[in-house]
């Protein structure tokens, strides 16, 4: 069978030159607080970082970091050689309000960037966690606009807060209006923000109860994937999701690896080009312990990071057209409406979807079709048929190297078998055609 190589390109925004060349796997924190962390911090965060990268992660960052862990990290990225984003909140950067007094200046930012520009690993700056208001999102830019003066390549992140935030939700209309006002403010290189479903913390503000059986049917997670994927499409942004990867909000109780994949791969039927993990050092624990010792979902995370990886090159060339969820997933919400897509609009899939699924239609720059098919319960195995609309031949995306290979060579039904929380990436094409399979290479734009 004929293999056509595409060409694919780096990503990002056209104002900044660092842009987007693989697929991002990250992690918000990779350094325990002073507080939690059990031992030298030094020897922590080594060991920390070192296990950070044997788990696949490819970047981590330094959101909060103190200055002790900040500059632990610099040197033990270095060792391991894995990527990082930089920040020492005593000096660079802040979180909201915190730290806005500070009025860093030009000589501080100066001194950080000389300080690092032998670093060959550092390659960008944790600028912002979360500026919500016209005071923090003035100094962010500040200190961006600096940063990108000293240190033109760097990746300059920061982060938009969640709808379950206390100000802005899509309860009283504020929360579409801020993610606009944080993109046209800080004219971001990625779209990034954070959903963490699983608890009761959102009660704090908002009457958004947890409630175990209907797992994540009634989040407002999908609205907030539903809202980024289309200003991420409408302002060029790659988008970017930290999702929740350790038991939060009164959740301790029951917390399963599932739960993470499903916020993984749902992510990635919205077009994500960056998982980023909150968080993997923690008092919390569960991916490392407070010693940077291996935790119980170390091994899961690393097996769905490699799975990514062999998806990455194909994803990385993909970007999302149409999501489709069961008919139970916030059933009669009025903010999913306007945001919504119909599967009766669909030209591959027929008929309603089995019961807790989501599927994502993606296609490349050269009219390539695929589907990834979600199964959203993170308890039950999904064993099912989904209906299509003409006869289609199905190539899988191996999810051990990326090849694709046919699996149906004609059919107008495709059976579905996924375990919890699991997800497929197949291409979709119409059987009459001429058969070949696809692979994507990076190529620098002239």
């Amino acid at each position: 069978m004929k293999n056509v190589i595409y060409n694919r390109y780096p990503i990002g925004n056209k104002r900044f030159n660092w842009k987007q060349k693989e697929f991002i796997l990250s992690t918000f924190s990779c350094a325990p607080h002073l507080d939690h962390a059990d031992g030298d911090i030094g020897e922590v965060i080594d060991k920390c970082v070192k296990h950070l990268k044997e788990a696949g992660f490819n970047m981590l960052e330094l959101g909060w970091a103190g200055h002790v862990g900040a500059w632990s990290a610099v040197d033990a990225c270095e060792k391991h050689e894995i990527d990082l984003l930089f920040q020492d909140i005593s000096i660079l950067g802040g979180m909201q309000h915190h730290c806005i007094d500070n009025k860093v200046s030009r000589d501080v930012v100066k001194g950080v960037v000389d300080q690092l520009k032998s670093k060959k690993h550092v390659v960008g700056y944790y600028v912002w966690d979360e500026p919500r208001n016209e005071e923090q999102f003035t100094e962010a830019r500040r200190q961006m606009n600096m940063l990108e003066e000293e240190d033109p390549e760097a990746l300059l992140f920061t982060v938009a807060i969640p709808s379950c935030n206390g100000a802005f939700f899509w309860e009283n209309g504020l929360y579409a209006p801020y993610v606009e006002q944080f993109i046209k403010e800080m004219e971001p290189p990625v779209l990034s923000f954070d959903y963490y479903p699983i608890g009761d913390y959102f009660n704090a503000w908002l009457d958004h109860t947890f409630i175990r059986e209907n797992q994540l049917d009634d989040t407002f997670m999908w609205l907030d994937l539903a809202l980024h994927r289309k200003l991420a499409k409408d302002n060029n942004l790659p988008l970017w999701f930290y999702y929740q990867g350790i038991p939060l909000f009164e959740c301790t109780d029951y917390f399963v690896f599932p739960m993470v994949r499903c916020m993984m791969y749902g992510a990635i039927l919205y077009g994500v080009k960056g998982l980023q993990h909150y968080s993997a050092v923690e008092k919390y624990n569960y991916l490392l312990k407070p010693n940077g010792e291996k935790d119980i979902f170390f091994e899961d995370q690393k097996k769905i990071h490699a799975e990514i990886k062999a998806l990455g090159n194909t994803l990385m060339a993909l970007e999302s057209k149409k999501v489709y969820h069961s008919a139970e997933l916030l059933p009669g919400c009025e903010y999913l409406e306007p945001l919504v897509d119909r599967i009766e609009d669909s030209n591959i899939l027929a008929g309603e979807l089995p019961y807790r699924t989501s599927v994502g239609e993606l296609e490349d720059a050269y009219g390539n079709l695929y589907v990834m098919i979600l199964n959203r319960d993170y308890e039950k195995t999904l064993d099912t048929v989904f209906s299509l609309k003409e006869a289609f031949r199905i190539y899988e995306v191996s999810r051990e190297d990326g090849k694709q290979s046919v699996i149906h060579e004609e059919t107008t039904e495709l059976p579905i078998k996924l375990e919890p929380g699991d997800a497929v990436l197949l291409r979709v094409q119409k059987a009459d055609e001429e058969a070949f399979t696809v692979e994507y290479r990076l190529k620098e734009k002239v």
